[in-house]
């Protein structure tokens, strides 16, 4: 039993090690009790670390199949996630050589000056949009009543630059702080298209406020777009096409970060929870929290996680539900609308 050589030892703050496996971009949380025992499995034969250790063969077996599954030890690879009809995706581009050539001329970006600019820019933008919330409800009116397909399309194509910028929010964050990016492509949750960073290399940060910064810039792109619309929007009245798209931009900046922000399903909002929580897996934590209720087993979870674990599942299941259900009527009215036969 051996590590590959491209896996590596991370020490944790909070006095765990995280084994990164760079190469299929998976993780595991090992106590210092366990990485001695696959240390020394790497150097002598099991039955004298079984003695050595005072542990059981199944405890030693477990924990190769744990190493093995994520593809830590040599000859062996993580498996691909199972294709799920409700939620797939599907890979597009490589970024990460591209994103290490061009991070350097971005830095300034993550410093503390340009953030205290931002946010007064970003509060000065939304006092300004309060302000004209009457010409906001006249400009809604305008274009939605009048129904045309130009319109939408304008929107759509909106909608596709706010999702890609996020997405590159995303991804030079997490390169900015070493991390690595392997994919950028298409996710389909529901039927409904969007787009994806793989950003699970920042499990190896062990700066909370890295993590959590990786996930909260797609949304500050997102905002900051926003921001940059409005007063593109305030100032073009006299040109009514810059008018309309600025306009337009801004709903599709305000309408993506509404369905990112939410944390009940895997977007932004269920990533940021689990950086600030520190709960890696917390969707699968908690539902096998219930299911230790259930079974009356032991509960694993710190005594500090449990009302985070408890409140999650109910709560994921009942919007899981009502958004199928969504989903369902607007496809039974619109066949009702559309199909003779109905």
């Amino acid at each position: 039993m051996e590590l590959k050589s491209a896996v590596q030892w991370i020490a944790h703050p909070d006095g765990h090690w995280i084994l990164r496996n760079p190469e299929d971009m998976t993780f595991m949380e090992i106590d210092d009790f366990d990485k001695q025992v696959i240390l020394q499995l790497s150097k002598q034969p099991v039955t004298n670390t079984l003695a050595e250790y005072n542990i059981d063969l199944e405890d030693v077996q477990n924990l190769l199949r744990s190493l093995a599954q994520t593809g830590m030890l040599e000859g062996t690879k993580a498996p691909k996630a199972k294709f799920n009809l409700l939620s797939f995706t599907i890979p597009l581009v490589n970024p990460d050589v591209w994103l290490s050539q061009h991070i350097d001329k971005l830095r300034w970006i993550w410093t503390w000056e340009f953030g205290f600019f931002l946010g007064a820019f970003i509060a000065s933008s939304a006092a300004a949009w309060f302000g004209s919330s009457a010409e906001v409800v006249v400009s809604h009116q305008q274009l939605w009543t009048a129904g045309k397909i130009e319109t939408i399309i304008t929107f759509v194509l909106l909608t596709i630059l706010v999702i890609s910028l996020h997405e590159l929010g995303h991804a030079f964050t997490l390169k900015h702080y070493g991390g690595i990016v392997k994919e950028i492509g298409l996710l389909f949750m529901c039927f409904i298209p969007g787009c994806y960073t793989d950003t699970s290399d920042q499990y190896s940060l062990v700066k909370r406020k890295q993590r959590v910064l990786v996930v909260a810039a797609g949304v500050l792109i997102q905002v900051t777009i926003w921001a940059v619309a409005v007063w593109v929007w305030l100032f073009s009245q006299s040109n009514p096409v810059c008018h309309q798209i600025s306009y337009l931009l801004m709903v599709a900046a305000l309408l993506t970060v509404a369905i990112n922000l939410n944390p009940l399903n895997r977007f932004d909002g269920y990533y940021f929870l689990v950086a600030a929580t520190g709960i890696n897996n917390l969707r699968q934590k908690s539902f096998d929290f219930y299911m230790d209720l259930l079974r009356r087993d032991e509960i694993e979870a710190e005594s500090s996680d449990r009302l985070v674990l408890a409140a999650y599942a109910p709560l994921s299941i009942i919007y899981t539900v009502f958004a199928l259900s969504y989903l369902m009527s607007l496809l039974g009215n619109w066949a009702l609308l559309n199909v003779p036969s109905f």
